[in-house]
């Protein structure tokens, strides 16, 4: 395909609609290129820039832009030339008179439930009835807090925690039947453990101190108590008061002391009312494992290389000041990343060696198993009496034995015991479970699970593993088959670092166990992520199936996730490039395997087509016999396809129709970087520009064979895509490369298709905006200097374009009058270069949102690079087009991933680095799933066929409109129902229960399967009338 013509002939033949360049002076930096530039440059003015900060909580964004938003930029006289040069002589480079900057007082947070709003809706500062109130709904989804999975006694359910939820699911089902949230001010959970005492009661930990005690069956929070330090991790036992004393629940906690000491204190009612607190050992190291044994005679904390072993005689509540416990303490050879132990009578001796100590103490024998950062496992059975032995001077010359298994390439980050103490389950970042059999040392292997391995659980009867994965997911494994029964996926964006494991074992550095969940937030990048068009609760995004290996890289993203943003629910994963699950992702010198990474999505407005470029960079130690010794710095070498995918029906997955190898191509570095893609609201068209500085436009065509057009399967004609336009936007001279180092671009189409915007820098670090007809392939108009910096994205509203780089600007491009300017720092905050500025456009409400980060500035002499050290401010702001004004500002707990427009609704979704979802609309906004409040006499959703066919299926189809905004725990109807719901529920129980269609009496008695299917579905229907009456 033949290039177009240069862009600077072809832009002088397109003009604008209102053409009002006559008479301008060519500024010199306009002069540094052939082409003719139309407009102003509106990047320096001699005029004086008005920072105005609008939002205080009592006034709005709106009045704050209202005094200078009705200026427009028109093409400037002579004599303003002049003093714009001389403006930019004396003051620098400046912004133009139309400037505002947003202020660091927002009015909203998200992601934090305000009080009273069982919803989650927070109102934003915009004034009422001059326009619709903005709402943030409440927030779903979220990353698995680093805490142990917990599955109940009866092993039906299990339960789940993320930052401030812990939700228990059904093992039947995989559905959510109860939620328990921590209030804001308690920051975020940390530790979480059921009670010996009653099973049906749930001790939490928060990282503000704050102890929680829940009955996790009715969803009641029974009470609460504040500790003077920040909790870390907890333990339960139980006690008596006396003789006749029933046992009760005493609490040990693990809390931050301050000064990098750590406090062991225990917590008990001892027969009152209240609970007491008394410290009873202080660490002058940070620890990171707690671990107590069920009747609280041993206690055990790790700090990095050092146990702590901590036993009393007897545990006395009546007098807890009275208790006093004895600690040994011991250096282990290895940096500890995970622990646990198992209790056992003295009779089951595991070896002749480990003889009981005629100590009273050998009555608590209690095993412990280590996790090692090299990838090792130690056991250590009776760890209190091997202490013991070493301490007695008769028996000096013992030491502490120990059995070492090692398969494990890397750190080991989870280990437990089996319940009856003859296997040992582990797993790590190999994604294989690893059971090792004590007695003849076999290993049995579970490979190719999903991600990395983070926890394993294994339930109290010891039928079921619970395990944990890097990629927000979890499962429920039979131990005889080892098949999962139970799964839950969230959205799966791991943590940027998978540091969790070196927190653990880095004595000093770790705060709390649940810092480990929270997202590292540096060097972010944007989620490739779309709405589907036709289903807009349906989110397409590449996610990765592993974190990142460092700090200074980022996690490869090589799959495509589709997840309901409504329901909380994933619902399907497939591979857009090459991964590892079936591979060693170890190479033979130990080189980390990578995968591709895809970098864009893109989808048609028909939902029949996906773009995805996915590009993966060469092992430098791979090519480096292709480069000879030399002065010059090696080329990055990367491999960059261009897939296009079709939808499907019959499969429900997306089917690759075509690959494109190098979509761009440079002479001297061979393929050159795709730097966007977008795709056409018109029809099944895509567009990419690459850093070749070429606009190619791809369409499809169909494949002929003998001159008889080519079908598949399903009877649908195969369609091969190919470039019908390559568009030069610059030229280069023969052998010659660009000279600028930060290459990026923008690409838009215009509501209707029929115009494409481009956002370019050329190699004179010209800033231009193009506008080409995408059906011709021509470059109408050329713009120059609209924007500042690095192009992040461009949008169309109707005639308006918008731009989002280090400023925003708003372009009439009829008029050609720059309508807003909006800077993205001020003198006392600057803008990060590591986290993603983001624009979305909303055709349906006429608004468009940003979202982009901000540092404060410590010193106006550091660098601009010593500024982006600090912790960044992350703000999202939304403005209504017409009125150009800011209609709802927020500031962010988190990074913006991805910031999506609902083109259904006018709404717009937004993912964060914690993988949480959040909507946010306009007017009397409701959440689209409803809700029914959770009633504390209510039971959990009953196992056997109501978990097939849905219990509360009727229920849902007879709530009326509105249903379920009462207050108080309350979640989707779609995951609990309420059996206390009165005179429906005694209709209901008179229809009769299916035991009485089953339990009729030998199975040689049951009437035929046509009869048992006929009365089944009468009993549902039954039950479906019943609830309606």
């Amino acid at each position: 395909m033949t290039s177009k013509s240069p862009p600077a002939r072809i832009a002088d033949k397109r003009p604008l609609a209102v053409d009002d360049t006559k008479g301008q002076k060519i500024n010199p930096e306009q002069n540094r290129t052939k082409r003719r530039k139309i407009g102003r440059d509106t990047s320096t003015t001699s005029e004086k820039t008005e920072s105005l900060k609008p939002t205080k909580q009592d006034s709005t964004p709106a009045e704050a832009l209202e005094q200078k938003n009705n200026v427009d930029q028109k093409a400037p006289t002579k004599e303003s030339r002049r003093k714009e040069k001389r403006g930019r002589k004396e003051k620098g480079s400046q912004p133009a008179d139309t400037a505002v900057t947003v202020g660091d007082d927002v009015s909203t947070t998200i992601s934090k439930r305000q009080k009273g709003k069982s919803s989650g809706e927070v109102q934003s500062s915009d004034k009422p009835g001059k326009s619709a109130q903005w709402s943030v709904s409440r927030t779903v989804g979220g990353r698995f807090s680093d805490i142990d999975t917990i599955i109940t006694p009866d092993e039906k359910h299990f339960i789940l925690f993320s930052n401030t939820f812990a939700r228990v699911y059904s093992v039947a089902t995989s559905s959510i039947v109860r939620t328990l949230e921590i209030q804001q001010e308690m920051q975020r959970i940390t530790a979480c453990k059921l009670s010996p005492a009653n099973v049906e009661h749930l001790y939490m930990s928060t990282l503000s101190g704050a102890i929680l005690k829940w009955d996790w069956v009715s969803g009641e929070r029974i009470e609460t108590w504040n500790t003077s330090h920040k909790t870390s991790a907890i333990g339960i036992c139980t006690g008596s008061s006396g003789q006749d004393s029933p046992d009760e629940d005493v609490v040990v906690s693990m809390s931050d002391a301050g000064s990098g000491k750590t406090e062991i204190a225990m917590h008990a009612k001892g027969g009152s009312d209240s609970w007491n607190t008394r410290v009873i050992r202080e660490i002058s190291t940070t620890a990171n494992e707690l671990k107590v044994s069920s009747d609280g005679r041993v206690i055990i904390v790790i700090a990095g290389d050092q146990l702590f072993v901590g036993y009393t005689a007897k545990l006395r509540l009546e007098a807890l000041d009275s208790i006093k416990y004895t600690w040994l303490e011991v250096t282990l050879p290895v940096s500890v990343t995970c622990s646990d132990i198992r209790e056992r009578s003295p009779s089951d001796q595991v070896s002749s060696s480990s003889k009981p100590s005629t100590s009273s103490t050998a009555s608590r024998v209690v095993d412990l198993v280590l996790g090692d950062k090299s990838g090792a496992i130690l056991i250590y059975h009776d760890i209190l009496n091997s202490l013991l032995r070493i301490e007695n001077k008769s028996d000096a010359g013992t030491s502490l034995v120990t059995n070492r298994l090692h398969w494990h390439r890397n750190a080991v980050k989870t280990a437990k015991w089996s319940q009856d103490g003859n296997y040992i389950i582990s797993g790590g970042s190999e994604t294989v479970i690893v059971q090792y059999q004590l007695d003849t040392g076999r290993k049995q292997f579970l490979p190719h699970l999903s991600s990395h391995i983070c926890s394993v659980v294994v339930s109290p009867t010891g039928k079921f593993y619970a395990v944990r994965l890097a990629d927000n997911s979890a499962m429920v494994l039979s131990t005889s088959e080892l098949r999962p029964i139970a799964s839950v996926s969230g959205l799966q964006l791991p943590s940027e670092v998978d540091d969790s494991t070196e927190r653990k074992s880095s004595v000093g550095t770790k705060k709390d166990k649940s810092s480990a969940s929270k997202p590292i937030e540096t060097n972010l990048t944007r989620l490739p992520a779309v709405l589907h068009p036709i289903q807009s609760e349906h989110l397409l995004a590449a996610v990765s199936s592993s974190p990142a290996r460092s700090h200074d890289s980022s996690p490869s993203a090589s799959s495509l996730q589709t997840f309901d943003v409504l329901t909380n629910q994933h619902i399907s994963r497939q591979a857009l490039a090459r991964t590892n699950a079936t591979v060693i992702k170890t190479g033979p010198q130990g080189t980390d395997l990578t995968t591709p990474d895809v970098k864009y999505l893109g989808i048609t407005s028909d939902g029949e087509w996906l773009s995805t470029v996915d590009e993966w960079l060469q092992y430098p130690q791979d090519v480096s016999a292709l480069y000879p010794t030399s002065i010059t710095p090696r080329k990055e070498k990367r491999e960059i396809f261009l897939k296009f995918w079709r939808w499907n029906e019959s499969a429900k997955e997306w089917e690759l129709s075509t690959r494109i190898d190098a979509p761009h191509f440079n002479a001297l570095r061979g393929s050159a970087r795709v730097l966007d893609l977008a795709a056409s609201p018109a029809g099944p068209a895509f567009v990419t520009v690459g850093e070749d500085a070429v606009v190619r436009i791809w369409s499809p065509n169909t494949r002929y064979r003998s001159g008889q057009t080519i079908k598949d399967n399903q009877n649908q004609t195969l369609q091969t895509w190919r470039s019908i336009h390559s568009i030069a936007l610059e030229k280069f001279a023969e052998g010659s490369e660009p000279t600028v180092s930060s290459k990026a671009a923008s690409l838009t189409f215009s509501d209707d298709g029929s115009v494409l915007a481009v956002c370019w820098t050329d190699q004179s670090g010209t800033r231009l905006v193009y506008l080409i007809n995408p059906k011709t392939g021509e470059i109408c108009h050329a713009r120059d200097n609209l924007y500042l910096g690095t192009p992040r994205g461009v949008g169309f509203l109707d005639r308006y374009m918008v731009i989002l780089s280090d400023q925003l600007v708003v372009w009439d491009t009829v008029t050609d009058n720059v309508k807003l300017i909006m800077l993205m720092e001020d003198d006392s905050t600057c803008s990060t270069e590591t986290q993603p500025k983001i624009l979305a456009m909303n055709r349906k409400s006429q608004t468009f949102a940003i979202s982009f980060a901000r540092i404060k500035r410590k010193s106006a002499v550091k660098s601009h690079k010593e500024q982006q050290q600090g912790k960044p401010r992350h703000q999202l702001a939304i403005f209504d087009m017409k009125s150009l004004r800011p209609v709802f500002q927020a500031t962010l707990d988190h990074a913006c991933r991805a910031l999506l427009p609902d083109l259904r609704t006018g709404e717009y979704i937004l993912i964060d680095a914690a993988a949480q979802i959040h909507r946010i609309g306009s007017g009397d906004w409701k959440q689209l799933v409803p809700q029914i409040a959770a009633d504390a006499s209510s039971s959990l959703i009953q196992t056997g066929l109501e978990n097939i066919f849905g219990a509360y299926g009727p229920l849902e189809r007879a709530l009326p409109a509105g249903a379920g905004a009462g207050a108080g725990a309350s979640i989707p109807i779609t995951r609990q129902i309420d059996h206390g719901q009165g005179a429906a529920k005694a209709n209901v129980d008179e229809a009769g229960n299916l035991t009485d269609i089953f339990d009729v009496g030998p199975s040689f008695v049951l009437p035929g399967v046509d009869t048992l299917f006929e009365d089944v579905v009468k009993h549902f229907s039954a039950n479906a009338n019943a609830v309606t009456v």
